[in-house]
């Protein structure tokens, strides 16, 4: 067995500290709590789950305080997660099976974010690189911090059999402004010696976004468009993607439609085509909108939109067009999806 260290770093989060050591207790995890200054009782919950409990003074800089957590595993391969992360039951030998075929790769965990929108709560899915050997790899960034060699070697990932629940993103608005402030200030810090890195610019509209502050989000996300980030880079979609949804929301269409430059990069991403939909439906060419909905129908990846929201689309465009019949068949397609519940119920009527 390849044994796995759990490490993770909290400050005054004890409850959510308790429900993400419970989640862990089932499996054969060494954990190690790194504790940065909290007032309430974390230290305490962390060491009814493990005698590993470290305290390490806030310095403004996560990196730092991952490695020191990450310095004081006893095992190389390590999982680190925040104390805001739950893990769903995992296949213990599948996960052992990955990493005996990936020894020198970093591990891309699922990340299941849930965040609360007009009273309902919707989820976004991503892939985040938090498994690794820490012989190979350490963390950089003071904030929105990420996994890099540290010699020479070129990093490879793979998709580790890990899903995680994040309610990062949930909770009283005076708490989430708290945290989005914090991240601002560390953000901005890095902008003075980084100016042109798009990736800190898209960082900083997500704090606002946080904050439910779409007017400066929007000003962030357009600065990170025009320094051209790059397809490949992990965050790249999303920032089209929320910088578009804004801008459609504000009725700036024209500008919106400036991502669709990007199409070819995510031609098998449901989430781009069903923004190009859209695009393409708010400029009036409902005839160019279908086919990208089409396609979305199969399109392989998604973590942003809804599975359902395609067939909606396409229903929604063939009652445009006075086809109810086949626009009802595609609205049942969504089962409980919303919209498509009230578009039957508009049928009806």
């Amino acid at each position: 067995m390849i044994p796995i260290s759990v490490c993770i770093i909290t400050k005054n989060e004890a409850g959510l500290l308790q429900k993400c050591l419970e989640a862990l207790k089932p499996y054969p995890f060494e954990i190690v709590v790194t504790d940065t200054g909290s007032e309430d009782n974390s230290i305490e919950i962390a060491k009814q789950y493990t005698d590993c409990v470290y305290e390490f003074a806030w310095i403004g800089d996560f990196s730092a305080a991952r490695n020191f957590c990450v310095s004081r595993a006893s095992h190389n391969t390590v999982l680190s997660l925040d104390t805001d992360e739950f893990i769903r039951p995992l296949d213990w030998d599948a996960l052992q099976q990955a990493l005996e075929d990936h020894p020198k790769s970093l591990g891309a965990i699922e990340l299941f974010s849930y965040f609360d929108v007009d009273g309902e709560t919707n989820h976004q899915i991503s892939r985040l690189e938090r498994l690794f050997n820490r012989r190979w790899y350490h963390f950089v960034n003071p904030i929105h911090e990420v996994l890099v060699p540290i010699g020479r070697m070129t990093p490879t990932s793979y998709d580790a059999p890990i899903c995680v629940d994040h309610v990062g993103y949930q909770g009283t608005k005076e708490k989430l402004k708290e945290k989005a402030e914090r991240d601002i200030a560390l953000i901005r810090t890095e902008i003075e010696t980084d100016p042109d890195n798009p990736y800190l610019y898209f960082q900083l509209g997500q704090s606002y976004m946080l904050m439910r502050d779409h007017e400066n989000a929007l000003l962030w996300f357009r600065r990170a468009v025009e320094l051209h980030p790059v397809p490949g880079a992990d965050y790249t979609l999303t920032l089209l993607y929320n910088y578009a949804s804004i801008l459609l929301d504000d009725n700036q269409v024209e500008e919106a439609a400036n991502v669709l430059s990007y199409r070819r990069s995510f031609s098998d991403h449901k989430d781009f085509l069903c923004l190009a939909g859209r695009i393409y439906l708010r400029m009036g060419q409902p005839l160019k909108a279908l086919p990208e909905f089409v396609q979305a129908l199969s399109a392989p990846k998604y973590c942003l939109e809804d599975p359902h929201a395609p067939s909606y689309y396409i229903g929604f465009i063939y009652e445009l067009f006075g086809k109810q019949d086949i626009a009802r068949t595609h609205y049942e397609n969504c089962g409980e999806y919303p919209p498509a519940v009230e578009a039957l119920k508009r049928l009806k009527s």
